[in-house]
């Protein structure tokens, strides 16, 4: 069942029970009204009554006009009636013989119609005086005819109201569910998007969460599309000079010593700078976080130890000038962000100089001599994917910052960068010691 249906439906059923309700009510009013109504007239009469004596002058004319009378004697003996026909009285009534003045209401049902009556005590017996109940029922009756009539038609106006209601109300749901069924049929995600109104609704929050959602998920695919782009772009670089050294020895068999060294320390080089770009990019494309679990660490190791190995692998000199600074991270992790930040500034330090690496508070700086950051690229090159102009030449896919900054993230940190004083960029990040850092979930 639809939901404009539904909501339809339960519209029309809670119409229905609060019109029933109050026609129930106001049938159930006008009954006792009426009855009362029918009690005073009796009452009235058998004042008359009481006033006469229990002989045949009881039945002369004047407020028994319209009011039928039975007199019955003590032993139940029915001596006189005006009723359609006659009826027995009740042993309750007939102790009222002797009880002069005292009465009792009943209703008796004489086929055609129902009399309401009321019994009165005499000495000699009693007396019953009663009046038709037809113009009373008639009255119901067609209560009773219009309370089903107005019923139905509210109830009727009511679903209709509901379904024209539920069909605006959910026509942006329908909208979006067609979008959604589009999406996944085509697998497209730049689809028409259905305009669902100001917004101000549940209805209207819900059609923004839908479309935020489908320009991440439009702005991710781009984001993987360009990773396998860039990726499959730096790939060819160090396959093409691995084939290229590799078909070299091939070729020439008797090539010196000397040159076979130099060439196999090129492939081995080549082939560590594939090994870590297939590591970025399955961090980065899957999100992965390390399991290791945070340890207590002095930040000085970490830098002392990536510098060494920057300077085995490149030949450059990295000053490291660093204070007692622990934290609490995972050492790996802050492994890999030192050695991106080291690496990226030997990457665009042309200078030959050394690199300059200080940890003060928890804060790791990396200087260079390069070119530095543009202002405009500032606050993008920790982004995932970007390459600013003057790295499109350089190797690498831009992915090592980005590492860096959800390294940072991960353990309540920050990153920045900065002009240095004399030309070239400081980027670094900076940690919460473990004074100030939370207990890790």
């Amino acid at each position: 069942m639809s939901l404009r249906l539904r909501i339809a439906l339960v519209l029309g059923v809670l119409v229905a029970a609060a019109t029933v309700s109050v026609g129930v009510i106001s049938y159930r009013t006008t009954s006792q009204r009426l009855l009362a109504a029918i009690d005073d007239s009796l009452v009235e009469a058998s004042a008359v009554a009481q006033a006469r004596r229990f002989d045949d002058r009881l039945f002369e004319s004047g407020p028994f006009s319209e009011i039928a009378v039975q007199a019955v004697l003590a032993d139940g003996t029915v001596l006189q009636s005006t009723f359609p026909r006659s009826f027995d009285p009740l042993s309750a009534e007939l102790n009222l013989v002797g009880r002069r003045g005292v009465t009792t209401f009943r209703t008796v049902d004489l086929g055609r119609d129902d009399y309401r009556v009321r019994s009165i005590g005499f000495d000699d017996g009693i007396v019953q005086v009663g009046r038709s109940l037809h113009e009373t029922d008639d009255v119901l009756q067609s209560l009773r005819t219009r309370t089903l009539a107005l019923v139905i038609a509210v109830t009727a106006a009511a679903a209709v109201t509901g379904a024209l209601t539920a069909g605006r109300v959910t026509r942006p749901l329908r909208r979006l569910t067609s979008t959604a069924e589009q999406v996944e049929s085509t697998g497209r995600l730049d689809v028409e998007f259905p305009d669902a109104g100001s917004g101000r609704d549940e209805v209207g929050r819900l059609a923004e969460a839908f479309r935020r959602m489908l320009t991440a998920l439009a702005t991710s695919r781009a984001d993987q599309t360009r990773l396998v782009q860039d990726a499959g772009h730096e790939l060819r670089t160090p396959l093409t000079s691995i084939r290229t050294n590799l078909d070299m020895l091939a070729r020439y068999p008797d090539i010196d010593v000397e040159q076979r060294s130099e060439i196999l320390a090129a492939v081995r080089a080549e082939a560590e700078e594939l090994t870590t770009l297939v590591n970025e990019v399955v961090q980065v494309a899957s999100g992965e976080n390390d399991d290791e679990e945070p340890t207590e660490v002095t930040i000085d190791d970490v830098v002392r130890d990536v510098a060494a190995r920057v300077t085995r692998r490149t030949g450059r000199v990295i000053n490291v000038e660093a204070d007692a600074s622990r934290a609490l991270v995972r050492r790996t992790a802050l492994h890999r962000a030192v050695t991106n930040l080291v690496d990226n500034a030997v990457k665009f330090d042309a200078s030959d100089g050394p690199i300059d690496v200080s940890v003060v508070a928890g804060r790791i700086s990396v200087a260079d001599r390069g070119p530095g950051v543009d202002t405009a690229d500032q606050s993008l090159i920790f982004e995932r994917f970007h390459r600013a102009d003057a790295a499109r030449t350089l190797p690498g896919s831009g992915l090592g910052l980005a590492i860096v900054a959800e390294v940072a993230r991960a353990h309540g940190g920050s990153v920045f960068v900065a002009d240095r004083e004399g030309g070239g960029a400081v980027i670094g990040m900076e940690l919460p010691l473990i004074a100030d850092w939370p207990a890790p979930v």
